[in-house]
């Protein structure tokens, strides 16, 4: 048993806050102390699974001296209060993206982490996707040339916005899928855009009761290349895979075309065309398999060494303040120009 084992916590007991949870639990370097949650139910069936205990108020994560790091898993639109509580109280966070949904509410994450000297992460999973990291290996080694024109699709089936999110409205495709779209074109990029250009459109979750966007297309410029970025929270239900996921990376002497949609199986009945998800957190049982278990352990790793998080809180400044420039680039109509 590793001597300096991190007791850890996770708040937000959803889906991913189960991917947290359950790596926690398998993972010898950490020790999950608690998870916490609104809804008390929720959060006592995780304690029951994950053998810890349950707590629905996030002061009381905060009051625990004995738990060190937390994994924030929180609604999109909720992470300023939790990240500013635990920040104050000492706690290293690991922050599931988007940072935040405002530049005000990532600002005061940001500040609330640098007084209290905490460590920050970002949890931008798709950076460890297996193609994401061969292409990102051979543009570093010169083999690609320089990225050039990238071309990115994430977009979830219409069930994600409508039954598996109560709060859908308060967030939007551009922030819940988007900001994994500007991340990894950061990374295959490998700096910041210049300039934003957006559209939108509102039309079907509108007329459920969900007042967000039901597509928006991001198109990003950088000094000697552009990415353009879409999402859509309206695909069909009927599509073979929850989640609609393409990267092509058309470089100076060699093109990437990722599809992360097709992950080696489909399987097929009378009544359904289905695609399962293997390359992330599987359902086998096993917190160490997969790609989204990895910046989870790096976190940890972060904590125990004192060193930076691969995914600092800057990544996720520069993330918010991309995505806000496409949402104020709908709203004007025009190119809006970032700051260096």
């Amino acid at each position: 048993m590793p001597e300096n084992k991190v007791n850890v916590a996770v708040v937000g007991c959803g889906i991913f806050g189960e991917v947290h949870a359950a790596t926690y639990a398998g993972f010898e370097e950490a020790n999950l102390v608690a998870v916490c949650d609104v809804d008390p139910e929720r959060a006592a069936d995780f304690a029951e699974r994950f053998d810890c205990r349950a707590c629905t108020a996030v002061e009381e994560i905060a009051a625990d001296e004995a738990i060190e790091a937390v994994s924030v898993v929180t609604p999109d639109c909720d992470h300023r209060e939790v990240c500013v509580e635990l920040a104050r109280s000492g706690k290293h966070m690991l922050i599931e993206k988007p940072l935040a949904t405002s530049v005000a509410d990532a600002d005061a994450i940001a500040l609330a982490v640098d007084e209290a000297g905490v460590t920050a992460m970002i949890d931008f999973h798709n950076r460890y996707h297996p193609a994401i990291l061969a292409t990102k290996a051979r543009l570093d080694r010169g083999e690609m040339g320089k990225p050039q024109v990238m071309y990115a699709r994430l977009s979830d089936r219409i069930e994600v916005a409508t039954e598996w999110l109560s709060w859908a409205g308060r967030s939007g495709p551009e922030w819940f899928l988007g900001s994994h779209l500007v991340d990894v074109a950061q990374v295959l990029f490998g700096k910041q855009p210049r300039r934003v250009f957006a559209d939108a459109r509102k039309d079907v979750l509108a007329a459920r009761g969900i007042d967000c966007y039901d597509s928006v297309q991001m198109h990003l410029s950088y000094d000697d290349g552009m990415a353009t970025l879409e999402t859509s929270w309206i695909v069909p239900n009927a599509w073979p895979m929850v989640c609609d996921f393409y990267v092509s990376l058309q470089a100076t002497e060699a093109r990437a075309d990722i599809d992360m949609s097709n992950q080696g199986a489909t399987i097929v009945d009378d009544g359904r065309y289905d695609r399962p998800f293997l390359f992330g957190h599987t359902p086998m049982g096993r917190a160490d398999f997969g790609f989204m278990s990895y910046p989870i352990r790096d976190f940890i790793r972060a904590v125990q060494s004192g060193q930076p998080a691969p995914c600092t809180i800057d990544d996720g400044l520069d993330n918010v303040r991309t995505i806000a420039a496409a949402l104020e680039s709908i709203q004007t109509g025009q190119i809006v120009e970032l700051e260096p």
